[in-house]
């Protein structure tokens, strides 16, 4: 099984090539994915708004025969917005680059699509397992780092509680790991630990622009994390080989649904 298969790829347009296509085809839908104080506090004229966590449940609502602009704040839940209507059938879909913060004039980088093929190599049960772990165990053990490096004490409680939630789900996929290979020893997890081609999770957070003294930028990046493996998780248990592997991967789908829930409370709370 080839996991290549399951990655949707989805165009991203700069603010000025956005505003253009908007100009000229008023058949485009824009989508506004952030949370609703965040579009209540700004967004762009005529964009629809669906909260990125209720996006599956509210497809109905958008027109799968005309394109989708999608954006969020910086565009990392944009980016796992489109891809998302692009693996449900939609077959036009742009991300704005950079989010309503490149709208309003921010110049990022860009690149920030790079390493977020998270699974491509994966081809059974255990090598997705092994994958899962090192990514949840890596990105737990950078929200500590971070906490430790901040000068604000409230993004610094932030960075504590999200490595906790990374920690506890590290420790689950690892018992289900272990529950296949038998007990062989687990992936180590370095520093820098990123899946093959991939970014550290330090270089992904930089080429989103995200400014990690900034709670909802932190929230904004931890939820498109969330989003991209929930997303992975149920297109790929679709494909699954066998029942075992396929509710594996359902349950961490549903697991990762919960996480992004979660993370769309605190968001709320920080708007």
């Amino acid at each position: 099984m080839r996991w290549r298969q399951f990655l949707t790829p989805v165009r991203s347009v700069d603010a000025h090539e956005a505003r253009t296509m908007l100009d000229a085809d008023p058949q485009i839908q824009l989508l506004d994915v952030r949370q609703e104080k965040e579009y209540q506090e700004e967004h762009i004229a005529g964009a629809k708004f669906i909260p990125l966590a209720s996006l599956d449940d509210m497809l109905g609502e958008i027109d799968k025969e005309r394109p989708v602009l999608v954006y969020c704040a910086i565009g990392g839940r944009s980016r796992v917005a489109a891809q998302l209507l692009a693996g449900k059938g939609f077959e036009k879909v742009l991300n704005l680059s950079g989010g309503i913060k490149a709208w309003n004039g921010w110049k990022g980088f860009g690149d920030y699509e790079q390493g977020l093929d998270l699974f491509m190599n994966a081809e059974n049960l255990q090598e997705v397992l092994e994958v899962a772990y090192v990514m949840e165990k890596a990105l737990g053990d950078f929200y500590m780092d971070m906490a430790s490096r901040v000068s604000s004490p409230k993004v610094a409680n932030l960075f504590s509680k999200l490595a906790s939630v990374e920690d506890k789900h590290s420790k689950t996929v690892a018992e289900r790991l272990q529950a296949v290979t038998g007990n062989a020893p687990l992936p180590e997890v370095g520093p820098d630990a990123a899946p093959e081609g991939g970014l550290s999770t330090a270089e992904y957070m930089h080429r989103l622009g995200t400014d990690t003294e900034s709670p909802r930028d932190v929230v904004d990046f931890a939820m498109a994390l969330e989003a991209q493996a929930m997303d992975l998780y149920a297109r790929a248990a679709e494909n699954a080989p066998d029942d075992s592997s396929r509710e594996a991967l359902e349950r961490m789908a549903l697991e990762e649904r919960g996480h992004l829930k979660h993370l769309a409370v605190l968001m709320d709370s920080l708007v």
